[in-house]
């Protein structure tokens, strides 16, 4: 009995807003954001809602998933930039995904919005016995960018991921199209292990949309002290990840690949070294796409998965992958995924 991720997909608009296009906008340069950043460039979705992202990540999941959509009991989304309060975004996926019923909850843990949801979906389908469940991350966080604020506006990016996910002990006929399954390339993951907490941000190191009075009006763009998020990180994510792999007797050679959060490259880099896992396990695209919060760690997963593929790599039945993200609230987690 096991929930396992059996497709993974992502969406991102054409559009690209390089580093030497904010040179046009704030007093920065290139390799000022490279240096302390690691980011190039991110992805901005202007003509497209952050609900059209997410439905059409999650169009592509079904599709490599081979299932048809009215098979889905469970849909997910994580985000801090959904478009309505009411109907909550998850009811506007499931609507134009053309599903006729289905549970349906937003969840909004800010950058670790992704794992607290894969987290919620393990218990989910198994307490509703529930076969299929599309858990999707998606941020257009272009438009609670302050594009003014050199400190913020360089980080940030629109996208979305989704993975689908299948409960092997649920009732009801699995109907997998084989000719148009992702698992043509033989790789499933089971969510073996994982964990997830938060603590108070005392100090606001970075809020959105925060109000101080029931009228207040300020806060309406995404404020950070990249200092003391750094910290944060930097502190709670070896300590995740040694006390994941210790509880579950697991050595580091036996992990293939950490999926983090793409937050800082520096942060990463950090990572790597206070848990002595080399940063070739590492997998980075922060690159390309900048920060996506909750897409970020959806994104890079079928990303990974994607380059396992195109390079014809094996990855050994038995391994595993590990999912990291961290963020406002302050909130984190950490997943355990086992090749299967």
């Amino acid at each position: 009995m096991s929930i396992k991720i059996i497709s993974t997909a992502s969406y991102t608009d054409d559009q690209v807003l390089t580093n030497d296009d904010l040179t046009k906008i704030v007093d920065t340069n290139d390799e000022w954001i490279r240096e302390r950043t690691g980011i190039v460039q991110r992805k901005i979705s202007k003509n497209k809602t952050t609900e059209k992202i997410a439905f059409l990540a999650c169009k592509k999941a079904i599709e490599k998933g081979g299932i048809e959509p009215n098979q889905i009991g469970l849909i997910l989304f994580a985000s801090v930039t959904n478009d309505t309060k009411v109907p909550s975004s998850s009811f506007n996926v499931l609507g134009r995904l053309g599903i006729k019923e289905a549970i349906c909850m937003d969840i909004n843990a800010a950058c670790s919005g992704f794992i607290y949801s894969l987290t919620v979906a393990k218990a989910m389908m198994k307490m509703q016995n529930i076969r299929y469940c599309l858990v999707v991350g998606s941020e257009r966080l272009s438009k609670v960018t302050n594009w003014e604020d050199r400190s913020t506006c360089i980080l940030f990016g629109d996208g979305s991921g989704a993975v689908l996910l299948e409960n092997d002990a649920a009732n009801g006929e699995i109907k997998l199209d084989k000719n148009n399954c992702q698992k043509f390339y033989n790789i499933d993951f089971e969510i073996k292990d994982q964990y997830i907490k938060g603590e108070y941000d005392k100090d606001f190191n970075l809020i959105l949309d925060m109000k101080n009075d029931i009228d207040d009006m300020s806060n309406n763009y995404i404020e950070m002290n990249g200092r003391q998020i750094y910290k944060f990180a930097t502190k709670i994510g070896p300590k995740l990840i040694n006390d994941l792999l210790d509880k579950n007797n697991i050595n580091q050679s036996d992990v293939h690949a950490i999926i983090c959060h793409q937050a800082n490259l520096r942060i990463i880099e950090n990572l790597s070294i206070k848990t002595d896992i080399e940063i070739d396990k590492w997998f980075v695209n922060i690159e390309k796409y900048g920060n996506t919060s909750s897409a970020s760690v959806p994104i890079a997963l079928d990303e990974y998965i994607t380059s396992l593929k195109e390079n014809n790599a094996h990855i050994e039945k038995g391994k595993y992958v590990v999912l990291l993200a961290f963020g406002g609230g302050l909130s984190y987690g950490v997943i355990l995924l086992k090749v299967i």
